[in-house]
């Protein structure tokens, strides 16, 4: 994982005993807010998240820190680095000793509840709670903090960086985030899942729309589809009243395409993507958008034509924006 900073104090020796205590840290993004603990007695912000034992890995001490320190379900699969902060002072706990934490940051998707929290006495005494907050409330919160503990006073400006951060990061690839089509219907950007999306494509009338092949799709030319799309363009889930049900994509060259699993067809779905997906493009200075629909696809044809997709050669259409 990359490094994106380190906050050094140097008020140590160089031959004092070095104390480890590296954390895993969550960037929780709820449509335009984020997710943090708040702290009620201190009045900060930070991100969820906290340290890794002895027997775990960074996702599985991730997964659970969030867990315990908010109630949010982390959804493994979504989870992506984002980089790492080099946190080294001198220990207020014993004298001759460093205290070094690497701090590594995740983004992730969680699940659509809150179950309890399980804090320890120190989370407990600071009252943590979760807030989903705008993100430049929670920047404008920490500037302002101060604490005699200085040890707390550094890990809020680390977390105060790292928030100027994400803020930059969602600014410059705010058109990666779930986008919102109605009260039915979001998109969530694509993360591997294959308990859901493999059924889809199991369904030889889906995978012969979708590639004109008679075969269904193997794991493998599953993730290389949504591998290729997901890394050249826009690529979401579908998520119809709590339930993923398809996919739909924008790729950088203009061309879009979109699978509703045939249970939730002939519900106007795929109609109210494609709108959203035309409102994208227009977003990223796109002039026009088009799709490539076989011959024998009539649905998808007429789904197309009704919100003015014109067909421009025999399998070919385009909406000028």
């Amino acid at each position: 994982m990359k490094q994106l900073f380190e906050i050094d104090l140097k008020d140590y020796k160089e031959t004092d005993t070095v104390f480890r205590r590296p954390s895993a840290r969550a960037i929780i993004i709820k449509d335009d807010k984020i997710a943090l603990v708040y702290s009620k007695k201190e009045k900060y912000y930070k991100f969820p998240g906290g340290g890794i034992h002895d027997d775990e890995d960074k996702k599985e001490a991730l997964i659970r820190e969030v867990r315990e320190e908010v109630g949010l379900v982390v959804i493994p699969e979504s989870i992506r680095e984002y980089g790492s902060v080099l946190r080294r002072q001198k220990s207020t706990l014993k004298d001759g000793e460093i205290f070094e934490q690497e701090n590594y940051y995740y983004f992730c998707d969680v699940e659509d509840r809150v179950v309890g929290q399980d804090l320890d006495v120190y989370e407990d005494d600071a009252g943590f709670e979760l807030r989903i907050v705008n993100i430049d409330e929670a920047i404008a919160t920490n500037e302002a903090y101060s604490s005699a503990d200085y040890f707390n006073e550094i890990m809020i400006k680390r977390d105060k960086r790292m928030l100027e951060m994400v803020k930059q990061e969602l600014d410059t690839f705010e058109l990666k985030l779930n986008r919102k089509v109605d009260d039915y219907i979001d998109l969530i950007p694509y993360y591997r899942n294959d308990e859901e999306s493999f059924k889809w494509y199991q369904d030889p009338d889906v995978c012969k729309q979708v590639d004109n092949v008679d075969h269904v799709y193997d794991i493998d030319t599953l993730h290389a589809m949504y591998d290729f799309l997901s890394s050249h363009g826009n690529c979401y889930y579908i998520k119809y009243q709590g339930r993923l049900v398809g996919d739909v994509s924008l790729r950088d060259n203009a061309e879009l395409a979109i699978v509703v699993c045939k249970e939730y067809q002939n519900r106007h779905i795929g109609r109210r993507c494609i709108l959203n997906m035309i409102e994208l493009a227009r977003e990223k200075g796109m002039t026009k958008v088009r799709a490539n629909i076989y011959s024998f696809n009539t649905q998808s044809q007429r789904m197309f034509k009704s919100v003015g997709f014109v067909r421009t050669d025999d399998e070919w259409f385009e909406y000028r924006i």
